[in-house]
């Protein structure tokens, strides 16, 4: 597949299979356009992506007289019933996806009926995304490339996508999962798009080498209340387990996994969950961390996560929560305290657990930023209506529940917004 998207004078904007572009370029060494690297955009974690349904992985590729110079992945959803975070129509309306309307009020609801936002996700499809699995947007930019090449290709970006979309004959479209550096670089080029806020990624940042080094970074009201958790659950009948390498993934996890895709509103899917899970051993097995925990010998809580540098990102977790109890701490020991206390001694400074959860992800010391998306679904479209009211609950939760966790002038990027 090569779909020529867009000629300019020294640039040319093609869509490739994935596996074309991966082949042909040795993408180790390319970089976040703008900021830190995530593994979500290594060309490991992307071969896991590529074998993963139901979206189909492609790349959007820029190329000038010396070859590709930044790529740009995509998820083309074909119909209805995609990964609720990936699905662009499915996200508009959905506060699953993002959005608090319970911060609205009653003039800020979108004027639109149910049977309208119906009929117009079945006109949607086929949609293209930009973004990668982990909620990010997974551009890499070739690493020669200077600081005003970079900044040209980011503000030709959301043009290209649209005549990616023209080309592939998708009736919507949506740049996900965009960092305020980046939303800032696309520049007046994005306004032809509505921007929404998605969330926050929340980012957990220790300078010690120690359990009591984390401890201590934190208020005093804050290290009692976590050195409470982490006793509760050392003296109770649970065991934390971490392994890593693939073999860290193990059919034990597929249940668990499978009733978390039924809570995030997908079907369980389990053979999805275990080709999930295999595609991640096969091709990021060197960074795979699992932490299990034990009760009565059998696993009632799990988190697996992907290690990068100095840098440890929460992939998924599972909990069976018929046999855990708010008093066990599950959640926090396994996904926050363990992790650390194993990770701090060998190198592990930055946390990254995704979004939501943010007024327990800032108990613990976490940090936030903003996460953006450029929709497009075509003039005065229900599902855009449904998008500005998203957006708007959605800033006020993060004000709210970040506070001074997440820097103002990150969320402002985008104005003329009436949030406040």
């Amino acid at each position: 597949m090569n779909v020529r998207t867009r000629i300019g004078s020294a640039v040319r904007w093609a869509v490739t299979e994935l596996s074309d572009a991966t082949a042909r370029t040795d993408l180790d060494t390319w970089e976040d356009p703008v900021g830190r690297t995530r593994v979500w955009s290594r060309p490991d974690f992307r071969r896991a992506a590529e074998e993963l349904p139901p979206h189909r992985a492609l790349q959007l590729v820029a190329f000038d007289h010396r070859g590709p110079r930044m790529f740009v992945p995509l998820l083309l959803t074909e119909r209805a019933g995609g990964l609720l975070f990936y699905d662009v129509p499915a996200m508009a309306g959905d506060e699953r996806a993002f959005g608090d309307s319970a911060r609205l009020v009653e003039d800020e609801r979108p004027n639109v009926t149910d049977t309208e936002m119906v009929s117009a996700r079945e006109v949607a499809y086929p949609s293209l995304a930009v973004g990668s699995y982990g909620a990010y947007h997974g551009i890499l930019a070739h690493p020669t490339g200077d600081p005003e090449e970079r900044a040209s290709l980011l503000e030709s970006l959301p043009t290209a996508v649209a005549e990616a979309a023209e080309e592939l004959r998708c009736a919507s479209h949506a740049l996900l999962y965009l960092t305020p550096e980046l939303l800032r670089a696309m520049g007046s080029s994005a306004s032809e798009y509505r921007t929404a806020v998605l969330g926050a990624e929340s980012v957990l940042e220790c300078s010690g080498e120690s359990w009591e080094d984390y401890l201590a970074s934190l208020s005093t009201r804050r290290r009692s209340r976590v050195a409470r958790e982490r006793r509760a659950y050392e003296q109770s009948e649970i065991v934390s387990e971490i392994r890593t390498g693939p073999d860290a993934l193990g059919e034990d996890l597929i249940e668990m996994r499978a009733n978390l895709r039924v809570r995030h509103g997908m079907p369980p899917d389990r053979e999805r969950s275990a080709a999930e899970f295999a595609s991640l051993a096969r091709w990021c097995g060197d960074r795979v961390i699992v932490n299990r925990a034990w009760r009565d010998g059998a696993v009632v809580g799990f988190v697996v996560l992907l290690l990068d540098g100095d840098t440890v990102y929460a992939r998924t977790a599972g909990f069976d929560y018929e046999r855990l109890t708010t008093h066990h701490y599950c959640y926090f020991n396994l996904v926050y305290y363990d992790v650390l206390e194993w990770g701090l001694p060998r190198g592990v400074r930055r946390l990254e657990l995704g979004l939501a959860a943010y007024p327990a992800k800032r108990t613990r010391g976490c940090g936030f930023e903003p996460r953006f998306g450029l929709f497009s679904f075509g003039p005065d479209n229900p599902l855009e209506r449904a998008l500005v009211a998203q957006d708007t609950g959605e800033r006020r939760r993060l004000v709210q529940e970040c506070g001074s966790g997440m820097a103002r002038a990150d969320l402002d990027v985008t104005e003329g917004t009436a949030w406040m």
